[in-house]
């Protein structure tokens, strides 16, 4: 599958200027080869910010995601740079996404 590089020339402390999406759904955050169950508050073409609801707290600069968007069947797939975390809230950006990934992204965004 071709993956794409998203966003990838900001500095760490740059936030997302993007169209944001609230949303409220459950996703997989991938640690360590494993998943883990939380819940994507809002989603924009370059990141998401999520709440955790289990697994380790580990320390992690980059980390995979997997996650469906509301209305579709289609399971995306992603890999993204842990940019600020605390209070069991992470906020990602994304750095890899497979351009149907991307693709659906774009679609529900332009939707919302």
């Amino acid at each position: 599958m071709q993956s794409t590089p998203v966003n990838g020339s900001q500095s760490q402390t740059d936030r997302r200027t993007g169209t944001r999406a609230p949303v409220d759904l459950f996703m997989n955050r991938f640690l360590e080869g494993h998943p883990y169950l939380c819940v994507a508050r809002d989603v924009s073409r370059t990141g998401m910010r999520l709440r955790t609801l289990l697994g380790p707290q580990v320390e992690a600069d980059f980390i995979g995601l997997q996650f469906q968007l509301p209305g579709s069947d289609a399971v995306l797939t992603a890999s993204g740079e842990v940019i600020r975390e605390g209070n069991d809230e992470v906020a990602i950006r994304f750095t890899h996404m497979p351009s149907a990934s991307q693709s659906a992204l774009e679609q529900f965004l332009a939707s919302n």
